[in-house]
């Protein structure tokens, strides 16, 4: 094991004693929050008339459309070069010149972890723990699906819109292929997402449960901002990739919630006979369908 691969879980797992901390400070104005009365809203009303899984499932669509469209609207700036892409080099070139030799090395560390070896490991190995915690496979097809979904995603939209990387002078390390959308943004996020949630499924700790979130958000954040600090991405690549990932998470989400969509409080299940394969079409459906819209906005852009 190489020492900048030490110093990746090094830092992964400082990351995570950071969360547990930061959890278990906040955990007394938790308490007090859900403890506390509140009026009755137009909102508990809704609540105790219409399915919840219902209520999810629409808020939950709403969310992957905004995120959609909010990426389609940087892609276009992207390639009309206008809007947000004017900070993109301004701000390359300044991080490039803010640059030292032991930031580098603990940087680089960083971005490592948003590499394919350790998140490939860290996936398999959530889903393995999920998978045998709860006697079911439903966490290695969650995993798979996101996974694999997430790189198709990355792979298909990057060929779409073949945007150059930054200027090679101003790069701290080496890297091949296009910049639109980063590549490590979006996997980070699909990738630590789908074990904080396999997590979540797997044990009853709210501690665990809201550690793993909050490790994940810091760790996505930090590989993302690492790229920018490498000079191999520009900042609208990265925020495209957190949303881009932020969506496709949302969407398996979705998929999986699906089988067990109840539309009346009560009511029986809507597709409950196959739940796996009902997930597995419905999400392969969205892929399909997410590629084809960015396809078509990037014509109509051009």
């Amino acid at each position: 094991m190489s020492s900048t691969t030490m110093i990746s879980i090094a830092l992964a797992l400082l990351t995570v004693l950071v969360a547990f901390g930061a959890v278990a400070a906040g955990r007394p104005a938790a308490r007090r929050l859900r403890d506390a009365r509140r009026p009755r809203t137009a909102l508990d009303w809704i609540v105790e008339r219409v399915s919840p899984s219902l209520l999810v499932m629409t808020a939950g669509v709403l969310l992957v459309l905004t995120l959609l469209n909010v990426f389609v609207e940087i892609m276009e700036a992207v390639l009309e070069g206008d809007d947000l892409t004017v900070i993109d080099r301004p701000v390359i070139s300044w991080v490039a010149a803010q640059r030292e030799a032991w930031s580098d090395t603990l940087v680089i560390s960083l971005t490592d972890i948003g590499g394919k070896i350790l998140l490939t490991g860290l996936l398999v190995g959530a889903a393995g723990w999920a998978t045998w915690r709860l006697r079911r496979s439903r966490p290695a097809l969650i995993a798979v699906v996101a996974g694999v979904g997430g790189s198709l995603l990355v792979t298909g939209i990057k060929a779409l819109i073949a945007r150059d990387r930054p200027d090679p002078l101003l790069r701290a390390v080496t890297e091949d292929g296009f910049s639109f959308p980063s590549g490590h943004a979006t996997t980070s996020v699909v990738v630590l997402g789908t074990v904080a949630w396999l997590i979540s499924a797997a044990t009853t700790s709210h501690t665990v449960r809201a550690t793993a979130w909050v490790a994940a958000v810091l760790l996505g954040a930090g590989i993302g901002l690492s790229r920018v600090y490498l000079g191999v991405h520009y900042p609208t690549d990265v925020l495209a990739g957190w949303i881009l990932g932020s969506a496709w998470l949302a969407t398996v989400a979705l998929a999986d919630r699906l089988p067990s969509l109840r539309p009346r409080l009560g009511g029986p299940e809507l597709l409950p006979r196959h739940p796996h394969l009902v997930f597995t079409v419905a999400a392969i459906t969205c892929l399909g369908a997410i590629l084809g819209a960015v396809a078509i906005a990037s014509v109509t852009a051009d």
